[in-house]
């Protein structure tokens, strides 16, 4: 899965400067790190009171991997509404839909 360049409908360019997509970077760590704290925790929990160190790497192993990589395109998308709503769209930034965007280019 990839986000698209720019909004089919009203043709927003998503990155609106270089290195907008920081902030997804930082959610996707978060998120990350957050779910690999539930399972450790989780594990030993469930585990308690002899923990073991093999079955709980096979948890968090595929979490530590999988989440950012599946969660990736979900955290730039949700970068891109919350800085819609710190930053609103400027008249500049949306070019219309695509109908208005090919009888504007032809």
């Amino acid at each position: 899965m990839t986000l698209t360049a720019q909004c089919p409908r009203c043709g927003f360019e998503f990155e609106r400067k270089p290195g907008h997509f920081i902030g997804a970077v930082g959610m996707n760590t978060i998120v990350t790190f957050g779910l690999l704290l539930a399972s450790v925790v989780g594990g030993v929990i469930v585990m308690w009171p002899t923990p073991e160190f093999v079955p709980l790497i096979a948890v968090t192993l595929p979490v530590a991997i999988f989440v950012p990589v599946l969660f990736h395109v979900t955290a730039k998308t949700l970068w891109v509404a919350i800085d819609l709503t710190m930053k609103p769209l400027g008249p500049d930034e949306a070019v219309g839909g695509s109908e208005e965007r090919s009888t504007q280019q032809g």
